[in-house]
């Protein structure tokens, strides 16, 4: 539901998160009423002004970690992009007509990046491995096994390398991508805010009009505070910044090496 949610335009996940704000807003001014009806000397239970501290320092700590392991899996998953990208580039290079001259092995590899950003990337959005992408990848390594028989070590060597880049690159990002929303912390998140929310309406008991104040400007910063953390929480949500379609701008065929 949360994947659904964050997959979602800007606009679409606003709504959301301000429904959420406005529920909760609604939830801890019931409460605040309750505290009044049930308990007609307020004096007896409404908590000193820095209690509510106790539970929303627990909210912001939480908050914060959460947004550190989403920033921490958006530089992941460039890092990995970075990663397959250069990698992709000098495979192509290495087996093209200006190197080894592999052209099994060249075209098993655009056949790879293919299938991986169509199959993988665009209509799986990187949460799971693919069929075709998985048969496309073995293809590589067979054609690629194939060709090092007659090569020297020291080719063998920087082939093996680049592939090795390509697969951890991938593997990182498939976990990154399935891995990115994690239901329990968010949840977690959610309801220590709703507590939070209702810590501010019990403090604010016998002042009423003052809670209210302070109950909206919490929902609204608690809103803007979900909502950015939506955004940036799936890493490939923006093809703008990772673009797969640029792994598939293969460099120019050169025939021949330049000369000095």
């Amino acid at each position: 539901m949360l994947d659904q949610l964050f997959s979602q335009p800007a606009l679409v996940q606003l709504l959301a998160f301000t429904v959420h704000g406005l529920a909760v807003f609604l939830i801890a001014l019931w409460f605040m009423k309750l505290l009044r009806w049930r308990f007609p000397n307020l004096s007896e239970i409404v908590p000193v002004g820095p209690s509510f501290a106790s539970v929303t320092s627990i909210f912001a700590l939480l908050l914060a970690f959460h947004a550190a392991a989403i920033w921490s899996h958006r530089q992941a998953a460039a890092r990995a992009f970075t990663l397959v990208q250069a990698s992709v580039d000098r495979f192509d290079d290495l087996i093209g007509p200006a190197g080894l001259n592999a052209q099994d092995v060249q075209k098993a590899l655009r056949a790879y990046v293919q299938s991986a950003v169509d199959e993988e990337w665009i209509a799986l959005r990187n949460k799971r491995m693919g069929d075709k992408t998985e048969v496309a990848l073995l293809n590589l390594e067979l054609a690629l096994l194939k060709f090092q028989l007659a090569q020297p070590e020291a080719a063998r060597v920087q082939l093996n390398g680049l592939l090795d880049d390509i697969v951890r690159s991938r593997s990182e990002r498939l976990w990154i991508g399935e891995h990115h929303t994690e239901p329990i912390v968010w949840l977690s998140v959610l309801l220590i805010g709703c507590l939070s929310h209702l810590a501010i309406a019990a403090i604010h008991a016998d002042k009423p009009r003052a809670g209210a104040i302070m109950l909206t400007l919490f929902a609204i910063t608690t809103t803007i505070s979900y909502w950015s953390l939506g955004l940036l929480s799936d890493p490939y949500r923006d093809l703008e910044n990772l673009n797969p379609q640029s792994l598939l701008d293969f460099r120019i065929e050169r025939t021949e090496l330049a000369q000095p």
